[in-house]
């Protein structure tokens, strides 16, 4: 699990600066230590979900697509076992952390030690780099992408950053992640009376505000706009909403200053308006909206009932075999592209345990108990909420992972609090409680 959270986070980083030479063994590396650990947790226990869960709607909606997609996979217009491998580890393989990690948190005896790690370790390293990046010319070779001679995207010259991902697309779930778990950390800490919380949750919101728009992505900024008042108001349903209130006016002049008074910043956010601007002067903005809508309802028509076998329009199955029968269908959207995939019945599967698992994760947030378990719901929640429907997450292997990565977090501290005793449990635990 370990080493699998770390290949997700540096995989690109190695690819791009360190080992171009290797980065198709790189990219698979990840999917190769997640299935080990899996065969290491088969060896000493059943793969089952927590009682809990066994009498909900997730075994009959994971399992429904996980059989859709294995028989889509020997679908007869899939050219290659291949393709039909490559499309169930899509759609697939990191969704296993729904049972791998509520066990491996279980072991997780010092919260405050991991979170620390997290956050000192891993986002705020990524988050100074990508300010990094945005200053250096195009050029410079801390802006190249994993593909060799890929042209580096720009916005009024500016480089759009790529963090230690290989691509834009792969950063832009990260600064999700990032900002909903300043913001997790900074509520936890002030429900909670936690200092050191406090302190981090600050330090990483400001760094993510700064370096959010300089990912160059609309979906970024607005997608944490959109779930923002969900997390507030889950936070206020439980005590302490004075200091709530300070806390999140101490936010917004902290954000302010930061985005009004620091050159890195407002220079970043000029940017973003500025490509926003462009965009809608283009009418980009209302096609994308269009696109969004449209894009899934279009593909009905192609996908139909039966669709043209998992993997058929991942990116990599062109390089494993000729799709002769598969349409140009064009898009972008992931839905459309499952619907093209699964077919209609796989599709309605595969949106349905996304609506669920947010439903889940929206509870959990609102039965946490602990410092420790705000943390966890309230970062997995934005992360779940820009995924329903915006990203990616068979289509893009960093929106994935880091999405099961977080609701298979916050489906543990469901599990936890769904029985009646810890339902109705103290609403305001020892200060000590993690």
């Amino acid at each position: 699990m370990v080493l699998f959270a770390v290949l997700i986070v540096a995989q690109g980083a190695l690819r791009k600066w360190i080992f171009p030479g290797l980065s198709t063994p790189l990219y698979i590396a990840k999917d190769v230590a997640l299935f080990g650990g899996l065969i290491a947790f088969l060896w000493r226990r059943d793969f089952r979900l927590a009682i809990p869960l066994r009498q909900t709607l997730l075994p009959i909606l994971w399992g429904g697509l996980a059989c859709i997609v294995v028989l889509q996979a020997f679908n007869l217009y899939v050219p290659s076992a291949l393709v039909g491998i490559l499309g169930i580890r899509s759609y697939l393989l990191y969704s296993v952390l729904l049972v791998l990690m509520p066990v491996a948190l279980q072991y997780v005896e010092r919260p405050q030690r991991l979170v620390s790690i997290v956050a000192i370790g891993v986002v705020a390293p990524i988050l100074c780099l990508g300010m990094r990046q945005y200053t250096m010319p195009q050029g410079h070779w801390i802006n190249q992408y994993a593909a060799e001679g890929a042209q580096v995207e720009t916005v009024m010259g500016r480089t759009r950053i790529t963090g230690t991902f290989s691509y834009i697309q792969a950063m832009r779930p990260f600064l999700i992640f990032s900002f909903a778990f300043g913001v997790g950390t900074l509520i936890a800490g002030i429900r909670r009376e936690r200092r050191w919380y406090q302190i981090i949750g600050l330090v990483l919101l400001g760094l993510s505000l700064v370096v959010a728009p300089m990912n160059g992505s609309r979906g970024v900024v607005f997608g944490i706009c959109l779930a923002l008042p969900f997390v507030l108001y889950a936070a206020f349903q439980q005590g302490r909403r004075t200091a709530l209130v300070l806390g999140i006016v101490l936010l917004v002049l902290v954000g302010g200053y930061i985005g009004t008074q620091t050159d890195l910043a407002v220079r970043a956010w000029e940017t973003f308006q500025t490509r926003v601007e462009s965009a809608a002067d283009r009418g980009g903005n209302v096609s994308r909206i269009e696109s969004m809508l449209w894009d899934p309802i279009d593909k009905v028509s192609i996908g139909g009932i039966l669709g043209y076998g998992a993997g058929a329009t991942h990116p990599g199955a062109s390089l494993l075999a000729p799709l002769e029968a598969l349409p140009d269908v064009g898009g972008e959207e992931e839905l459309g592209r499952v619907i093209i995939e699964l077919g209609v019945f796989g599709a309605a599967f595969f949106s349905s345990l996304k609506a669920w698992i947010l439903w889940v994760v929206w509870q959990a947030m609102m039965r946490a108990r602990t410092a420790w378990e705000d943390i966890i719901c309230m970062t997995a929640f934005p992360v779940a909420l820009q995924h329903l429907y915006v990203d990616k997450i068979v289509f893009n292997h960093v929106g994935g992972a880091i999405y099961w990565l977080c609701v298979g977090a916050a489906v543990w501290v469901w599990s936890r609090r769904s029985t009646p005793k810890a339902r109705h449990s103290s609403r305001k635990p020892a200060r000590s409680s993690l």
